[in-house]
């Protein structure tokens, strides 16, 4: 029975450590990161124009799915 016991304990250091590990791996790279990485903001023009082109491998996305 202490066998068990011990098989049980060994499971949970194990996967505590691997918490731990993880969590601090994740934080080595947050604080390796550059400091702001945001996009630089749209102007009013920018949000109002057009995204969507049709273009020609578009179109034939249309084409073969009979759109």
């Amino acid at each position: 029975m202490s066998e068990k016991k011990e098989s049980k304990a060994g499971r949970r250091d194990f996967l505590r450590g691997t918490a731990t590990g993880t969590l601090l791996a994740a934080a080595a790279i947050a604080a390796a990161a550059p400091g702001k990485a945001w996009a630089k903001p749209e102007t009013k023009e920018e949000r109002k124009k057009s995204r969507y082109k049709e273009s020609d491998h578009v179109k034939r996305y249309y084409q073969t799915n009979r759109y």
